[in-house]
């Protein structure tokens, strides 16, 4: 597939994952993620839309609205002005799009915070990242803080390129086998749902080094020690008959631009699984990241996640896929996530990895989070920056006994954990 060069087009098919989210979203699954910012300056919120609206021209794919077309949604571009909004308690929810003049994101502010909230039809968090920070650019500039970029912020004063617009996914699909990956339902985590909507939020602060010196005392990666402890978290909450039924299945993110030369700023992740089954014998924390350390070298391949892209752009290449009128793909599709999207999985964790700015801008930003929707399903997202990691666990149900079990194990190893929640009920 040819790279077209796509930036003065007035609409945008959408890429080979964004296609499922405006068929699946609903208010219990919004497909919303959201990015924060923690500035060491109280936010102006004037001056935050001056910046968002200054890097227009140089993200054309976020400045859409979504359009329903005779067999797939795709993308117009929106020539109103996105409204940069105060923060609500409920985060991650459905956007409006008729209240936020049809744009799929949001830019929130709330003293000191700046956060971005953006529907995954857009891009994903690597995609998104790369507008948060042309727009946190620009706006330090506008506060008064001379920037200097040394190359890792996209400049303004540039075109998009054709690679930043492209489908990635259909530009790197092989033709080839298809991965065996059989349906098996997993456990699900129970307990007390929340009387009113919203999201437990949970986000515990450490030092980077100190979760990276308990990683390695494990011999395990960074990653893959995050991933274990939390499955451990849910197997030591967990409920023993449910859990000896049906294995614990995390699904992991992952960014395929590292492992396939792509520039985009749209799509381009796809996700592995990581499962367990529990045996006679409760497992140790040792026992789960020998299993853990095992899959990921296995899964994270090339070749397996080539298979993977495959299998994704083959079905939405199918010619009955594509015959089908849009009213029927959204039926389809809703009964074919909840079975094979949904029951699959028992929770996801995302580690959005080290961010990184110029100095001109870290000495600006205190911190980072990234936040995922919860939809019935706990799950956690992770990202690093100057040395702090931020780990937000987030649940749609009261009970805290994962996050609790999680962060206690952090403090009783040797890492200081810095607790912060938003007390959900």
């Amino acid at each position: 597939m040819a790279r077209e060069l796509a930036k003065e087009a007035k609409w945008y098919r959408l890429d080979n994952a964004a296609k499922i989210y405006p068929v699946v979203a609903s208010a219990k699954n919004s497909g919303i993620y959201r990015m924060g910012v923690i500035m060491k300056e109280k936010v102006d919120p004037v001056k935050l839309q001056e910046a968002v609206l200054e890097c227009r021209h140089r993200f054309p794919s976020f400045f859409v609205r979504l359009r329903r077309g005779l067999f797939w949604y795709y993308f117009e571009a929106n020539d109103k002005d996105p409204e940069v909004a105060k923060e609500s308690p409920f985060i991650c929810q459905s956007i409006n799009i008729y209240t936020n003049n049809h744009f799929l994101f949001t830019f929130f502010y709330y003293e000191n915070r700046i956060s971005l909230e953006a529907f995954h039809s857009l891009a994903d968090g690597s995609g998104a990242m790369e507008f948060l920070k042309a727009v946190l650019f620009q706006y330090l500039g506008k506060m008064g803080h001379p920037q200097e970029n040394d190359g890792t912020i996209f400049r303004l004063d540039e075109e998009p390129s054709p690679e930043e617009l492209e489908d990635s996914y259909n530009y790197h699909y092989k033709q080839g086998k298809q991965p065996k990956n059989p349906f098996v339902a997993s456990y699900r985590v129970q307990g007390k749902r929340f009387v009113r909507r919203g999201i437990g939020l949970t986000v515990g602060r450490v030092e980077t080094v100190e979760l990276q010196a308990l990683a390695a005392k494990h011999n395990v990666a960074f990653t893959e020690f995050i991933v274990g402890l939390f499955l451990y978290a849910i197997i030591t909450s967990g409920d023993p008959k449910q859990l000896a039924k049906r294995p614990i299945t995390i699904t992991v993110p992952v960014n395929m631009r590292k492992y396939f030369h792509s520039r985009s700023v749209r799509n381009f992740s796809l996700f592995f699984r990581v499962r367990y089954q529990m045996g006679e014998e409760f497992p140790t924390l040792s026992d789960l990241l020998t299993v853990i350390k095992n899959q990921f070298q296995e899964e994270r391949s090339v070749e397996k996640l080539q298979l993977l892209l495959n299998m994704n752009v083959m079905f939405e290449r199918s010619i009955f896929v594509k015959l089908l009128p849009l009213f029927i793909k959204k039926f389809v599709f809703k009964v074919g996530y909840a079975i094979l999207g949904d029951l699959p999985f028992t929770s996801s964790v995302s580690n959005f990895g080290l961010i990184t700015l110029p100095d001109t801008m870290s000495r600006e930003i205190d911190s980072f989070e990234f936040n995922i929707a919860s939809g019935k399903k706990p799950g956690m997202a992770v990202t690093s920056f100057n040395n702090i990691t931020a780990i937000a666990i987030n649940r749609c149900i009261a009970e805290t006994a994962i996050e609790e079990t999680f962060f206690s194990y952090l403090g009783k190893n040797g890492v200081n954990v810095n607790i912060r929640s938003n007390y959900w009920l």
